[in-house]
């Protein structure tokens, strides 16, 4: 089952010809191990669909120090909201082994000509990335340390358990370093350790060999009015199938 199908599925329905259409993105498959570099530069004309593993997208700062803009997870499209771009907006490194599926912009003719449905769904995940980005910016500016670090754990949460059936899903796989949270956040290693430790005081976040528990999801969300935009899109506006 292609993962970018079974998120597809998760906000609207797809049709077999839909899914012939993703799988045809699917053919070929790259692998790549845990902390390399991919130079999308040198691929600007592709997209890639995430099969696999975890990876995330960072921006080098004339300071020298790195922004990480987003993570991305199986099932995520990379570089989709740099299509109209003639470049690329910074780099990505791998969190985990991932497997990559590339394909060149230009065979996404076939899904805006065939499926305006899956061609809207497919720009909405667009906006459904920048959306989350735009709520992290706010959420950077108005909080401190602990907060931040729990807001973002709710995201990497939020995220994952739209793939999961188990209604008590509290625990999940975090790959990410402490200095990649660091710089999603605009924090040091110190300030996220220190985070970590003081939420595992307040019974909040439990941070274990690569596994966070959030102890009550529900009460943290309403704590820190976390918007959880991976729960559903809008697709009132989309055309029929």
């Amino acid at each position: 089952m292609s993962c970018l199908v079974s998120r597809l599925r998760y906000y609207s329905n797809i049709t077999k010809n839909d899914e012939k259409l993703i799988l045809e993105l699917e053919k070929e498959e790259i692998e790549y191990k845990t902390r390399t570099t991919l130079n999308l530069y040198e691929q600007k004309n592709n997209l890639f669909i995430l099969k696999s593993g975890w990876l995330y997208r960072y921006a080098d700062l004339q300071d020298g120090r790195r922004q990480v803009l987003r993570v991305h997870y199986p099932g995520d499209i990379i570089g989709l909201t740099d299509i109209a771009m003639c470049e690329t907006l910074g780099d990505i490194a791998t969190a985990t082994d991932v497997t990559l599926c590339p394909f060149q912009k230009k065979h996404l003719d076939k899904v805006f000509i065939q499926s305006p449905r899956l061609t809207a769904l497919i720009f909405s995940l667009g906006m459904l990335e920048e959306a989350i980005l735009l709520d992290r910016i706010t959420m950077i500016a108005r909080n401190n340390a602990v907060n931040r670090v729990a807001n973002y754990m709710l995201e990497l949460y939020s995220r994952q358990k739209i793939h999961t059936n188990n209604t008590v899903f509290t625990t999940f796989n975090m790959p990410l370093t402490q200095d990649v949270i660091a710089d999603a956040l605009g924090l040091t290693n110190v300030s996220v350790s220190n985070a970590f430790a003081q939420l595992k005081q307040e019974n909040k976040i439990l941070n274990h060999r690569k596994k966070i528990t959030i102890l009550d999801p529900d009460k943290l969300k309403k704590d820190l009015n976390f918007i959880d935009r991976f729960f559903e899109i809008d697709t009132s506006w989309f055309p029929n199938a």
